[in-house]
């Protein structure tokens, strides 16, 4: 595990932001720059009238929801997989009764 520690400028909606990370992080931090940008970019582009201020909430806005369906995603999962799991074993007990 490399844990070094330096730093990254990024660039988020037109500022510089030097990031100090752990190495192994560091396209994530740069992934989720670009992901920043192509998001703003693309609101812009749908948006023109609107005040950048409002674009920038609108993207934040956007990878909110995102974080909120990865938890919905991480609570419910256990439960779908004990479904999927009871379901399998009630298939085998009809198939065994007919």
């Amino acid at each position: 595990m490399n844990d070094e520690l330096f730093t990254i400028n990024v660039n988020l909606a037109g500022h510089r932001f030097p990031l100090t990370i752990n190495r192994q992080d560091e396209q994530l931090y740069r992934n989720a720059a670009k992901n920043l940008k192509e998001k703003i970019d693309s609101y812009r582009e749908r948006h023109a009238q609107l005040p950048y201020e409002s674009v920038l909430v609108m993207s934040a806005y956007h990878f909110a929801i995102e974080a909120e369906k990865l938890k919905y995603r991480e609570n419910v999962g256990p439960v779908v997989e004990k479904m999927e799991l009871l379901n399998t074993e009630l298939d085998k007990y009809l198939n065994e009764l007919q």
